[in-house]
């Protein structure tokens, strides 16, 4: 991050009981698919940003219409962990 850069929500690098950015790059790169960190979050990110989209059109006036902020808020990505985590557990 650019020195002196602030964010209002904080950063989110990853979940408390998951893994950051590098594991997830260490772990793709052994199964065969070359990836470093920043790659790791610029696809997670893009995957988030395509479940933030829908819920900007639907709730527009509490969200706001900008599907890659929402994508970066460490809020959201919290809550979707969360939602991952009751689906498959």
């Amino acid at each position: 991050m650019p020195t002196g850069k602030t964010f209002d929500h904080g950063y989110g690098s990853k979940a408390p009981e998951g893994i950051g950015y590098r594991e997830i790059a260490e772990k793709m790169t052994d199964m065969g698919d070359k990836m470093n960190h920043s790659t790791a979050r610029n696809v997670c990110l893009r995957a988030l940003e395509k479940i933030a989209g829908p819920l900007c059109e639907a709730f527009s006036e509490e969200l706001g219409s900008d599907a890659s902020a929402i994508a970066r808020d460490p809020r959201f990505q919290e809550s979707m962990v969360a939602l991952l985590h009751d689906i498959y557990d």
